[in-house]
């Protein structure tokens, strides 16, 4: 049985009326040990605690327990959504309906990322209704908000079954023309949110993509993809992220920061498997299924660097958030997509039905079968351990 249940997180400021707000909670949980908690302020992903293979429940998701912590480490953008328009906008600007339309540049004083100054990750999103099986919450974003046209009304449906899937559905209409491309980015660590760097190692995943969206020196699409043959980003049968991030000691990144093509024949009525993230020692696995063409993968790098006594950030219940300690998985339109012809569409017509859905599955595993590849996975079917 899935029920919600609602109590006061913290007090945040408004960024629109300057004034505080009390910032509410809602925790979903079901007959299997599965919650989930979003707080209102960036409709943020707080917490998901899940049992492991021997009936732990930790919580899997980085993240504070404050407003405070939020408020802090607002650039790193712990489990929170991100729009109008997620990921980046080159030069903040792109060509629609014939018109240069000009947003905010937060990025270096020349791109655009994640919405602008005040994206949907700064927004005390209102309640719309809760419901036994989750929450939705609301936002209108007003016509010319960073610079985009028309009024946007958005809803964010979160809900949960008794399978242990959560879904995130997101919809929007615009009353103009407008492009639209919204997001979720929380950092998972599935050994626990305390776990660190040597939990993040141990994680083995399958991303299924054949190709990356190609960048620039300045970390912009060119509008080409990249197949990941022979390359660190080939994740179509199961790689260890430790073995793979070794492989970035020579580069002039320090881990995964890339944007996976799930699929370049963008269709959003149909559902797509995207990866399966598992940690062998828990046993705690995450299937992610999506209707997004796009999965931005991170390994934490810009987190503070243990290895140059860098200070940690200070995550829930005293945790020592450094590099690697999460990867966050960020379903979405490819980057910069207004701007390259050949991309899926971000754009949306007026009254026309804007809609994201990602499904996230959690699981235990027994141990002898953590190695099996995807399609011995399959064969195994009901083999596999659910919660009990």
């Amino acid at each position: 049985m899935v029920k919600t249940v609602e109590d006061i997180f913290g007090i945040a400021i408004n960024p629109f009326t300057e004034k505080a707000q009390v910032v509410r909670r809602y925790t979903i949980s079901n007959s299997n040990h599965l919650s989930v908690s979003v707080i209102q302020l960036g409709a943020t992903i707080q917490r998901i605690s899940c049992p492991d293979a021997y009936h732990n429940v930790e919580d899997v998701v980085l993240g504070f327990n404050d407003i405070a912590g939020y408020e802090a480490n607002r650039d790193k953008r712990f489990g929170c959504m991100l729009g109008r328009v997620a990921d980046r906008v080159a030069n903040g600007e792109f060509i629609m309906d014939r018109r240069k339309v000009l947003v905010t540049k937060n990025l270096n004083d020349k791109h655009q990322i994640d919405g602008g100054n005040i994206g949907f990750d700064r927004i005390i999103w209102d309640l719309h209704m809760i419901r036994p099986d989750g929450v939705t919450l609301c936002h209108v974003s007003a016509d010319g908000h960073e610079g985009y046209p028309g009024e946007l009304t958005v809803l964010l449906h979160f809900t949960m079954d008794d399978d242990n899937r959560f879904y995130m559905r997101i919809e929007a209409r615009s009353d103009q023309t407008t492009p639209v491309n919204i997001s979720n980015h929380c950092y998972f660590n599935l050994a626990g949110q305390r776990a660190g760097r040597k939990g993040i190692l141990e994680h083995r995943l399958v991303i299924a993509a054949d190709h990356t969206i190609e960048t620039n020196d300045d970390s912009m699409p060119t509008g080409r993809f990249s197949v990941v043959n022979n390359t660190v980003y080939d994740m179509r049968v199961p790689a260890f992220i430790g073995d793979r991030l070794r492989q970035f000691e020579n580069k002039s990144v320090p881990g995964f920061d890339v944007c996976y093509a799930i699929d370049k024949d963008f269709d959003a009525n149909v559902v797509h498997f995207v990866g399966r993230f598992l940690h062998p020692e828990s046993g705690r696995f995450m299937e992610i299924h999506s209707n997004q063409p796009g999965m931005r993968f991170c390994t934490a790098n810009e987190f503070p660097d243990d290895t140059r006594d860098e200070e940690p950030i200070m995550g829930k219940d005293c945790a020592r958030y450094f590099q690697f300690s999460g990867f966050s998985v960020q379903l979405e339109k490819f980057p910069d997509t207004m701007n390259n012809l050949d991309f899926p569409t971000a754009f949306i017509m007026p009254s026309e039905l804007y809609f994201h859905e990602t499904i996230y599955t959690f699981g235990v595993q027994e141990s002898w079968k953590c190695c099996a590849l995807p399609e011995e996975l399959e064969e195994l079917g009901d083999d596999i351990v659910r919660y009990t």
